[in-house]
């Protein structure tokens, strides 16, 4: 038998593990719903523009027009779209920031492979998903990756005093916090389960290419990193 054969038995996969996801996996699977629903919105106007033109064709050809109704049923369209639209190119261009910003980071973690790591990325959880996670001689790290956008010509920075992170002169916020501890007990169960010893998950939370200053406070072991 060929081994080209095109036998439906032969030509099913005998790769049974599916590839490690890469870094912003999940959010590149975002845009790329959020682009699909944006382009769902321009159909209907790019048909009525295009009857637009028809008719005002029809109108200087001689031929009885009716350009005005098409005209008037294409502006209403287009409006709805750039309402409807304008929400969904904002959170492509947040989302496009936060995959960059994890690609960053899973570039620079990349090195700790040589030191006998292993580097995960984009860890699907139940409604959520891990950025990164690292297991090697010193533990097991969780990291939650936060990029944000920044003035170019000033560097702010982000005051973290072990409770609550606080931007420039903003009030304190412990979303990314709380978000990182989540994540590594909901990891450290997944590797507990079922097993006698206990493995602990070291939350970590990375600003990529911002300043932190950290105030003084008792030590906790949630900890926030620096990227500049």
């Amino acid at each position: 038998m060929s081994p080209w054969d095109t036998n439906r038995q032969l030509r099913r996969s005998l790769i049974k593990t599916p590839p490690l996801r890469l870094p912003g996996q999940s959010v590149d699977e975002r845009i790329s719903i959020l682009q699909d629903k944006f382009t769902d919105l321009l159909i209907l106007p790019s048909c009525l523009v295009v009857l637009g033109i028809l008719e005002w064709w029809h109108w200087w050809t001689a031929i009885p027009p009716s350009p005005w109704v098409f005209t008037i049923v294409a502006l209403i369209s287009i409006i709805y779209v750039w309402k409807k639209g304008a929400p969904l190119v904002a959170m492509v261009k947040n989302l496009r920031l936060g995959r960059d910003g994890e690609r960053s980071v899973g570039q620079m973690l990349e090195p700790l492979r040589e030191k006998g790591y292993r580097v995960f990325h984009d860890i699907p959880g139940d409604g959520f998903n891990i950025d990164h996670a690292i297991v090697g001689p010193a533990g097991v790290f969780t990291i939650e990756t936060k990029a944000r956008s920044k003035p170019e010509r000033s560097c702010p920075k982000i005051v973290y005093d072990g409770n609550t992170v606080r931007i420039g002169n903003g009030l304190p916020f412990d979303e990314p916090l709380n978000q990182a501890r989540a994540q590594a007990r909901w990891l450290a169960n997944l590797l507990n389960d079922g097993r006698t010893a206990t493995c602990t998950v070291h939350p970590f939370v990375v600003f990529p290419a911002w300043y932190v200053e950290r105030i003084p406070r008792p030590r906790t072991a949630y900890s926030l990193t620096l990227l500049c």
